[in-house]
């Protein structure tokens, strides 16, 4: 116990660690100056005193002078331990990543492709295109290259099924490009995810589309058809067809179409809904079934302005349906149980229509090219026919029907020459 002159006591430090007591009989206080360095040893200096207490107060004072440098450095110091630490951290964590990723790279594509289609496409897009998207990777992708890991899927392997696909399974050239579109897609996902340094498709050439002429009925023909419609006893069934050469709506949204969608006032028809027919997944023993959904893409949600002809032809069959019996304000063009009619039926029914008029077999989608070949032989502006066909973009409008404005280029260049 330590007391003053008085005998008071005195409360001080029971124990220092750095506080020796020397063989001399003196104390000895020992405390840091300085680091050598943020990594380097500590440097001391020492103090002494012939009693406890004195050596106590000339440690603290000497202390108190150089705290804040210490302090600072000893700062320094935790703040590179921690960094050190984290470092460590990070190593051992980045270390885990890459053999997750290298784990996550060996999966297989057919996996990573049957999970995209899960995960990112099954309700994102129409039902009628992920019906195609899978298709698709089932029966084409999967089976060629659906054994390959994805860090191991390379362009010339895609190249290679381009050209098996192409030679092997006659499958058409536009067809097989949008095999490697869907593909592709794929591919980017799993890119963005980090599992795969590079999209291989890329690298691909893809085989040239072969530039295809439209199948059109000619003037002569188109006027047969038109003939034997107004003819036929099946009202609805020849009205939609006539609507159709009259309008280049398409199949799958002449079915759709709803007396709603016909503004007789306004003159004017909005196409909004389609139907489709995919195939069908669930277990009821039909291999397809019918789908309404929107429109084919953006552009193809329009609007189709009526001329008189146009007009009249749906007003008055608007005004003959109204007064039967089983008359629903629903579809337009209706089969026995007030549903929207199968485009298979009206497929059959224009066959069966072109063979009475002694007119060449063509799909039904070429009621479609005959109107916009009509449309632009009369010099309609080809962006406005464009948007009445729901093309994407005025390009597509021309390249389908370079060969009509072809020949108005030559009667154009005749005019030059007369003048």
């Amino acid at each position: 116990m330590v007391r003053n002159q008085k005998g008071s006591r005195i409360i001080m430090k029971r124990y220092r660690k750095n506080v020796y007591k020397r063989k001399d009989g003196r104390y000895e206080g020992r405390y840091i100056i300085r680091y050598e360095n943020v990594y380097g040893k500590a440097v001391y200096h020492s103090v002494y005193a012939k009693t406890y207490k004195e050596i106590i107060l000339k440690l603290e004072e000497a202390e108190n002078k150089v705290f804040e440098e210490v302090q600072l450095q000893r700062l320094l110091r935790e703040e590179k331990e921690k960094s050190n630490q984290r470092g460590i951290i990070e190593n051992v964590l980045n270390l885990q990543f890459d053999e997750n990723q290298k784990d996550k790279a060996k999966t297989l594509l057919a996996e990573w492709l049957r999970k995209w289609l899960e995960s990112y496409k099954k309700y994102t897009i129409k039902q009628s295109s992920y019906t195609r998207y899978s298709n698709v990777v089932n029966r084409h992708l999967v089976p060629r290259l659906g054994h390959c890991e994805l860090e191991n899927l390379k362009p010339d392997a895609i190249q290679d099924y381009i050209k098996a696909t192409l030679e092997e399974n006659k499958i058409a050239v536009s067809t097989v490009r949008g095999h490697i579109v869907i593909l592709s897609a794929a591919l980017k996902q799993a890119q963005k995810e980090g599992l795969i340094h590079k999209n291989p498709c890329d690298d691909i050439i893809l085989p040239k589309r072969p530039i295809k002429k439209p199948v059109f009925l000619d003037v002569k023909e188109a006027q047969k058809l038109e003939t034997v419609l107004k003819n036929s006893r099946d009202h609805k069934k020849s009205t939609a067809v006539l609507f159709a050469l009259k309008t280049g709506i398409r199949l799958g949204e002449l079915a759709a179409l709803r007396w709603k969608d016909v503004d007789f006032d306004e003159q004017v028809i909005q196409i909004r809904d389609s139907v489709q027919r995919v195939k069908n997944s669930e277990k009821s023993g039909m291999k397809t079934k019918m789908v309404f959904e929107g429109t084919k893409s953006y552009s193809s949600n329009r609007t189709i302005p009526m001329n008189p002809e146009i007009h009249e032809l749906l007003y008055q069959y608007y005004e003959t349906m109204k007064h039967r019996e089983n008359f629903s304000e629903t579809f337009v063009f209706t089969n026995r149980k007030n549903s929207f009619i199968d485009p298979r039926v009206y497929q059959l029914y224009f066959r069966r229509i072109l063979k009475k008029a002694g007119i060449r077999h063509v799909n039904f989608h070429a009621l479609r090219h005959t109107f916009a070949t009509h449309a632009a032989s009369k010099n309609m502006q080809i962006s406005v026919l464009s948007r009445i066909l729901g093309h994407s973009n005025v390009g597509l409008t021309l390249q389908l029907y370079v060969h009509v404005l072809s020949g108005q280029d030559q009667q154009e260049m005749l005019k030059l020459s007369a003048s």
